[in-house]
């Protein structure tokens, strides 16, 4: 699954009215805190699903009157009794038995099997959706038997498990369509199922449906006959191949195709157009992907691949095995309107979700603790797969900035969590292993290893490994003993799984600190921590590859590590002569931080401001400039020394460095709140070379990173006061219809920045009548650029209402405070008088303690502490367990105003005397013309 920027759990909500007062619906209300022991979670292993034979008939039409938005279900699992017992464990959430029986499958063919009816007692737990059968004859071991359901489900809006979803054709009609989304837990709201990935069955599947319909799912269509009900008709679908409950899809629409024979890529009609692109790529992905791991994808048992763009949809996109599914704007490309940014994105996409038909579909994490095991390597091959065929985008470099030093801020906190999480049992659990852990960080170990073994061992180890398991449950020591298989005859094998341990099982991650000499460096190891003080294990130690280069070699290519430091051991490496720099972590490979002794970071600052950036490699020079932010800010080093090496940004032109820059900033200029002036002027001489190099215009010659450049810089420029870019940006707003594509972000957010009412309503007008995804969500995105409170008021309540799809409001409602330090408490404001609301259209309480959270983490003032504190002591318990959230959010905003306090006083003087020093400099300058002008004149 690709997990969106912006991750909530929505549930189903539900208006209800109820002696004239308002009141939330059962969907929405608090999540309570659960009493069940986390054993409960899982099922017992004594039966084995081995068949489903699933058929559903959904009602999706005006005139199925009652009926509408439910589904009628009927299914035949074949299961294995591992050993004789009465009691049948499975799933089931919101389902209404007719028929529960079962009987003994037979050895040969017989007409009337023994039925037998399971007992209309039953036990069910509402926090764990396992239902207790009790059969009245026992099911002896080592036997099969078929285990039958008749049933009714709902379709609920709330994107998770078969539920409805809709748009508006070109004729202004509303059409309803049926989709799935099953991962982790919901395929048991489609069928009762024993659904834990580790319980891998094949699937047959028929769907009915009404003549003006067409369907598909995993496999391919093998016949479609007139069922007995009048209008409807039955599609039949191909075995699929033994895989997880959660894989399996189906979507009933009126959507097209661009397809062949093996391949195709549906929307709904008016969006046709907009699936070459996809459609291309995609083939292209799948191929390579192919070549690479030694396994053809059509050779694994599904001989055919579809994707699908859905209106309604709540992860960016999802594996389903030959279905995979997506948000309209995570597929579908409009040539002359979707920007490069947003084309780079499907493409990754595409290749995230491929990547999963052999790393989470063939083979399967056993247990959602293993998560990493299916996202890390789709998140790995996102940005190396898409490479395979978009080779112009350096999404190697990228990957640098994008998840390696993305997952370091989280993994540097008590917040995160290890890769392989034990603590794995609840749905809220099952949440949080979606995170920047499990796919970020997995993906950066992933890539360390690579670096580590080298490239073909590497590959050989992923082909033998997918061979070995294939349609089997993966647990973490199996990837190991793949890479151990293949790991290189060098000085540090023996290392192997010290190395995968200490990543994998334990949190966090290591700072290195060298110290310099004339020829020796010395190493040494400690956790980073942002802050030590908040309840993290520091003690904590790694066994860690460690690659470098020095002044002397200069070699930033090859990439495979010197040695291996070891936990509690001080390395020492002996040079043969002095040497002024060294640089650790080549091409920031290994998943560390690095500080060095004084002298070093001096050396290094000399270096990026000769030419060439010393020919430090960009990625480095990102990774010095991310780690120093980070060093200053947990107090390894000072602001001072920080900002002065940073200074050589003044002549960097590569989007790498930069993107590091601007994502360090980014917090000081939260902690800075409204008093930006100071750094107004600081950010514009900064940026100077590459706003004047870049510009706004396009140049024939830019390459992808370059124009990625140009947005950010353009971006910083205007919202810190550039006089000249807002200018620019404002007399592009005045032509709406021509901006070019990858500038537009900036110029819709500047036009409704520095405009008002009429800015808004010629955005908001255009955002209503678009047709390409891509370009609607960055219409809706720009929304969150207004200032004023009315404007402020009119977003908010735009969010609220249904203009804005359930799975956009949160990115939405972002911007609102992201994009000024203005809005921050207009906005709160807003969130903590209408949180009921909010919460109503964000599909729960646990939303809405996640903006609050994430507002107050950019709080400036004692006064917004006490504000968020009253609101948690009166409203708190309505959260129920999401009150936790909450309560964290108050430790967050007290640990930020102890930052500034302590050093929020630095930066505030460095840009002051940064300002002043240029403005003497300024002056200096023009007094030293005037006297050569003078001096000239007198000689003449």
């Amino acid at each position: 699954m690709f997990a969106p920027r912006v991750a909530v759990l929505l549930v189903a909500c539900v208006s209800l009215a109820s002696a004239g007062t308002r009141q939330l619906s059962v969907d929405v209300q608090p999540p309570a805190t659960l009493a069940t022991e986390l054993n409960e979670y899982r099922l017992a292993e004594h039966i084995t699903p081995v068949n489903y034979n699933i058929t559903l008939r959904p009602y999706l039409l005006e005139t199925d009157g009652n009926k509408r938005f439910t589904f009628d279900g009927e299914v035949w699992i074949e299961v294995i009794s591992n050993q004789t017992t009465n009691d049948i464990y499975l799933h089931s959430k919101n389902l209404t038995y007719s028929v529960r029986e079962y009987w003994q499958k037979p050895t040969t063919e017989v007409a009337n099997p023994t039925v037998i009816q399971i007992s209309a007692t039953n036990t069910t737990n509402y926090d764990t959706d396992i239902v207790k059968l009790t059969a009245s004859t026992a099911l002896t071991a080592n036997t099969t038997y078929i285990l039958h359901f008749v049933y009714t489900g709902l379709m609920e809006d709330d994107m998770h498990g078969f539920y409805r979803s809709s748009y508006v054709d070109d004729n202004n009609v509303t059409k309803w369509l049926g989709s799935t989304q099953f991962q982790t837990h919901h395929a048991r709201r489609a069928f009762p199922s024993f659904d834990e990935p580790q319980f891998k069955a094949t699937f047959d599947v028929t769907l009915k449906r009404h003549r003006t319909f067409n369907s598909v799912s995993n496999t391919r269509l093998i016949s479609s006959y007139p069922s007995t009900e009048e209008g409807i008709f039955s599609d039949v679908y191909k075995t699929t191949p033994k895989m997880s409950t959660y894989l399996l899809a189906f979507i009933i629409s009126e959507f097209v195709a661009r397809k062949d024979d093996d391949f195709g890529v549906y929307a709904r009609p008016e969006y046709y157009a907009q699936t070459q692109y996809p459609y291309n790529v995609g083939i292209q992905i799948l191929e390579e992907m192919g070549q690479y791991l030694d396994k053809d994808y059509y050779s694994m048992g599904n001989d055919k691949m579809d994707m699908a763009a859905i209106p309604d949809f709540s992860a960016g996109a999802m594996e389903n095995w030959g279905l995979l599914t997506y948000r309209e704007r995570s597929l579908l490309v409009d040539e002359s309107a979707t920007t490069l940014a947003s084309r780079q994105s499907i493409a990754a996409v595409v290749a995230h979700e491929q990547a999963h038909m052999w790393f989470g579909d063939l083979v399967t994490c056993k247990w959602w603790s293993y998560t990493w095991l299916n996202e890390g390597f789709a998140r790995y091959f996102q940005y190396f797969g898409t490479a395979m065929v978009e080779d112009k985008w350096e999404l190697e470099k990228q990957f640098v900035v994008d998840q390696v030093q993305s997952v370091m801020a989280m993994d540097s906190t008590n917040a995160t969590n290890p890769l392989s999480d034990e603590n794995t049992y609840t749905p809220a659990h099952l949440s949080r292993m979606f995170n920047s852990i499990s796919y970020n960080k997995g993906a950066t170990f992933i890539r360390m290893i690579k670096h580590t073994m080298g490239e073909q061992q590497f590959q050989k180890s992923l082909q033998e490994y997918l061979k070995k398991y294939e349609y089997q449950s993966s647990l973490p020591e199996y990837l190991l003993g793949a890479w151990q298989a293949n790991w290189p005859n060098s000085s540090y094998n023996e290392s192997s799984k010290d190395i995968f341990k200490s990543f994998t099982e334990q949190v966090g991650y290591p700072l290195i600190n060298v110290t310099v000499g004339n020829s020796q460096v010395s190493f040494t190891q400690k956790r980073f921590l942002l802050k030590e003080s908040d309840g993290s294990d520091s003690s904590l130690k790694y066994t860690v590859p460690i690659s470098y280069t020095t002044s002397e070699t200069n070699n930033f290519l090859n990439t495979t590590p010197k040695f291996i430091l070891k936990p509690n051991v001080t390395t020492t490496v002996q040079f043969n002569s002095t040497i002024k720099w060294i640089v650790v972590n080549i091409q920031q490979t290994g998943y560390y931080r690095v500080t060095y002794s004084d002298d070093n970071w001096h050396a290094i600052h000399h270096a990026l401001i000769t030419a060439n950036w010393g020919g430090i490699h960009e990625n480095n020079r990102a990774q010095i400039v991310d780690d120093l932010f980070n060093l200053a800010r947990a107090g390894y080093v000072t602001y001072n020394l920080t900002l002065d090496v940073i200074e050589y940004l003044q002549t960097e032109t590569n989007y790498i460095p930069w993107t590091s820059a601007f994502n360090g900033f980014n917090y000081l200029t939260i902690r800075l709140g409204n008093d930006t002036a100071d750094f107004n002027y600081y950010i514009q001489t900064l940026t100077n070379k590459a706003y004047n190099q870049l510009g706004f215009n396009e140049a024939s010659n830019d390459t992808a990173l370059d124009i990625y450049l140009r947005t950010k810089i353009l971006s910083w420029a205007c919202r810190y006061g550039s006089s000249d870019c807002i200018s620019q940006a404002q007399g592009y707003f005045q032509s709406l219809a021509t901006v070019p594509k990858n500038i537009r972000a900036t110029v819709y957010c500047v036009g409704l920045r520095e405009g008002g009412e009429a800015e808004f309503q010629a955005l908001y007008n255009k955002f209503k009548n678009e047709t390409v995804a891509t370009e609607e969500t960055l219409l809706q995105n720009s929304f969150g650029c207004v200032k004023t409170q009315s404007l402020i008021e009119k977003v908010f309540d735009l969010i609220i209402s249904d203009e804005i799809r359930r799975q956009d409001k949160s990115s939405v409602l972002a911007t609102l405070y992201t994009e000024n330090n203005e809005n921050v408490s207009p906005v709160f404001a807003l969130v903590t008088q209408k949180y009921e609301e909010l919460a109503e259209a964000m599909g729960g309480y646990s939303a809405v303690a996640t903006v609050i959270s994430n507002i107050a983490a950019r709080f400036t003032t004692n006064q917004q502490l006490t504000d968020l504190e009253n609101f948690n002591k009166a409203n708190g318990a309505k959260f129920g367990s999401s009150q936790a959230t909450l309560t964290a959010a108050e430790a967050t905003v007290k640990e930020n105003l102890e930052w500034a306090t302590a050093k929020l006083g630095v930066f505030r003087s460095y840009l002051a005397n940064y300002r002043s020093g240029s403005a003497m400099v300024n002056a200096f300058s023009a007094i030293s013309l005037l006297m050569v002008a003078l001096v000239t004149m007198l000689r003449n």
